[in-house]
C-alpha cells in the first residue's frame, strides 16, 4: 500500500461507485426490457401484416387454379373453389387494411391493391360467366388475352407492402441491437466498477483491521503507563513521607534561622510533591481501579467544608484575596474530605489563573440542590480550551512570565468527586463577567425526596468511573 494512503478517505468514492454501478445495472435492465417491449409490437403487426398479404396471394392464386379447372373440365365444383378463393381475398385486404390504419401505410397503395385485386377477381369471373353462356371462344380469348398481367401488378403491390414492412423490422432490430450493445458496454463498465468497488472494500477492511490492531496496542500501552504512575505515585508516598517527618523533626529542635529556612522550603516542596501524589493516585483509581472512594457522611455541611477549605489556602496562599460568602448551614449526604477536596481544587485553580484578581467562594440552595460557585475576575478561559476544561491533564495558560504549577488534575479530579454525588459541574467565562465555576449537588431535601443517587459517573474521554465505598488504591 503507498505510503500516505489512507483507504478510509476512500469510503465516499466506494459509495459512490457502489450508486453508480446500481444506476448502470437498472439503465441496461431498463434498456433491455425498452427494446423488447418496443420491438414486440411491431414483430406481432409485421407477422400479422405479412400473413395478410399472403392470404391475399393465395387466395388469388386459388382463384386463377379454380378459373382453369373450370376452363378445361366445366366441373361447377371449381366454381365454389372461386368463391371460397374471393371471400379469403377480401377477408384477408380488411386485415391489411386494419394493420394499415393502425401502422399508418400508404393509402394510395392500398387503393391500388384494392383495385388491382378487384379487377383480377372480376376477370375471372366474367371469363366463367362467358364460358357458362356457351361462349367457350370469348372466355379463352379473355383469358389468353389479359394472361397474367393482373395478377403480376397485384403481386408486385403485395411485394412493395411486405418489403416496406421487412425494412421497419430491421430498422427496429438495428436499433435494438445498438441498444443491446450499448447495455453490453455499460455491463463492462460495471463489472469494472464492482472491480475496482472490491478492491476499495478490500483495502478499508485491512486498514480497519490494521486500525483496531493499532488501537489495541495504543489502549495496552495506555493502560500500562496508568498502572506505571499508580504504582510510580504509591511507591512515591514513603519517601515523601520519611521527608516529612525528617523535616518536621528537625523544625522541632530548633534549628538556626539559617536552616530553619532551608527545612521550610523542604517542608513546602514535599507537601507539594505529596499532592502531586495524591492526584496521580486518584487519576489511576478513577481510571483503573474502579473509581475515587466515597465515605458518604448524612448531615454534612458544604459551608462549614468551603469555609475550612478557603482557610488553609489563605495560609498556603497569603497573597490571594478570597471571600465566602455561606449561609450558616447547607446539608446534604456527601464525603466531607472529598467534598473539601474539589473546593480547595476549585479555588486553588482560581488563584494560579486568576492574575491576583478577587476570588469569591459562594454556597447556597436553589431548587432542592446545593450550589457551589467560584469566582475570579481574571482573564477568561481561551474558548479553545474552555470544552476541554475537565480534562486530565489539561494545564491553563502561562499567566504573564509565570507557568501553570501542578498536573492539570485538579478539576479533572474535582469534576469525578461532583459526579460521584450524583452532582454536575460547569464553567462559564467571559471578558467582562469573568469565571465562575458551578456545582450543584442534591442537597439533604433533594436527597430525601429521592433525587438524587450516589451515581457511577465516568469522565469524559477518561473511561473513568467512580463509586462510593471503594477502597482506596
Amino acid at each position: 500500500m503507498p505510503q500516505g494512503f489512507s483507504p478510509l478517505r476512500w469510503s465516499p468514492l466506494a459509495a459512490i461507485l457502489a450508486a453508480a454501478t446500481l444506476l448502470a445495472l437498472i439503465l441496461v435492465n431498463l434498456l433491455t426490457l425498452g427494446g423488447i417491449n418496443s420491438a414486440r409490437p411491431l414483430i406481432i403487426h409485421t407477422r400479422q401484416l405479412h400473413d395478410a398479404l399472403g392470404r391475399m396471394r393465395a387466395a388469388l392464386a386459388d382463384a386463377e387454379s379454380a378459373q382453369r379447372g373450370f376452363l378445361l373440365t366445366g366441373d361447377r365444383l371449381f366454381l365454389e373453389a372461386v368463391q371460397r378463393a374471393n371471400d379469403s381475398l377480401f377477408a384477408g385486404f380488411a386485415q391489411v387494411m386494419r394493420a394499415a390504419a393502425d401502422d399508418g401505410m400508404p393509402e394510395g397503395r392500398m387503393s391500388e391493391l384494392e383495385r388491382l385485386a378487384s379487377a383480377r377477381m372480376d376477370q375471372i369471373r366474367r371469363t366463367i360467366e362467358l364460358y357458362q353462356r356457351g361462349q367457350t371462344a370469348a372466355a379463352l380469348a379473355l383469358f389468353r388475352g389479359r394472361g397474367n398481367s393482373g395478377m403480376d401488378e397485384v403481386r408486385r403491390v403485395i411485394d412493395e407492402l411486405r418489403a416496406r414492412e421487412d425494412r421497419r423490422l430491421a430498422d427496429r432490430t438495428v436499433k435494438a441491437r445498438r441498444n443491446l450493445d450499448l447495455a453490453i458496454w455499460i455491463d463492462v463498465g460495471a463489472g469494472l466498477g464492482l472491480l475496482v468497488l472490491g478492491a476499495i472494500l478490500f483495502a478499508i477492511d485491512r486498514d480497519i483491521a490494521r486500525r483496531k490492531v493499532l488501537e489495541a496496542a495504543l489502549r495496552e500501552s495506555a493502560q500500562f503507563q496508568e498502572q506505571f504512575v499508580g504504582v510510580l505515585g504509591h511507591d512515591l508516598r514513603n519517601p515523601l513521607g520519611a521527608i516529612s517527618m525528617a523535616t518536621d523533626l528537625l523544625q522541632r529542635l530548633g534549628p538556626p534561622p539559617s536552616e530553619a529556612h532551608v527545612l521550610r522550603r523542604i517542608a513546602s516542596s514535599a507537601a507539594r510533591m505529596d499532592r502531586m501524589v495524591v492526584q496521580l493516585l486518584d487519576l489511576t483509581r478513577a481510571r483503573l481501579a474502579g473509581g475515587i472512594p466515597l465515605d458518604l457522611k448524612p448531615g454534612t455541611n458544604l459551608a462549614l467544608i468551603a469555609a475550612a477549605a478557603v482557610e488553609e489556602l489563605r495560609v498556603a496562599h497569603p497573597q490571594a484575596r478570597v471571600t465566602v460568602d455561606a449561609p450558616r448551614e447547607v446539608m446534604g449526604d456527601w464525603d466531607p474530605d472529598r467534598m473539601a477536596q474539589v473546593v480547595s481544587n476549585m479555588v486553588a485553580n482560581a488563584i494560579q489563573h486568576g492574575a491576583g484578581a478577587d476570588i469569591e467562594v459562594r454556597v447556597g440552595s436553589a431548587n432542592a440542590s446545593a450550589i457551589l460557585e467560584v469566582h475570579n475576575g481574571g482573564r477568561p478561559i481561551p474558548p479553545d480550551l474552555l470544552p476541554r476544561i475537565f480534562e486530565p491533564f489539561r494545564r491553563g495558560a502561562k499567566t504573564g512570565a509565570k507557568q501553570a504549577d501542578g498536573l492539570g488534575l485538579g478539576l479533572f479530579i474535582a469534576r469525578q468527586i461532583v459526579l460521584a454525588h450524583g452532582g454536575k459541574i460547569g464553567v462559564r467565562s467571559a471578558e467582562r463577567d469573568g469565571t465562575t465555576f458551578t456545582v450543584a449537588l442534591p442537597s439533604e431535601a433533594g436527597q430525601r425526596s429521592g433525587a438524587a443517587t450516589v451515581a457511577v459517573a465516568s469522565a469524559q474521554g477518561a473511561g473513568g468511573r467512580l463509586v462510593p465505598g471503594r477502597s482506596a488504591l
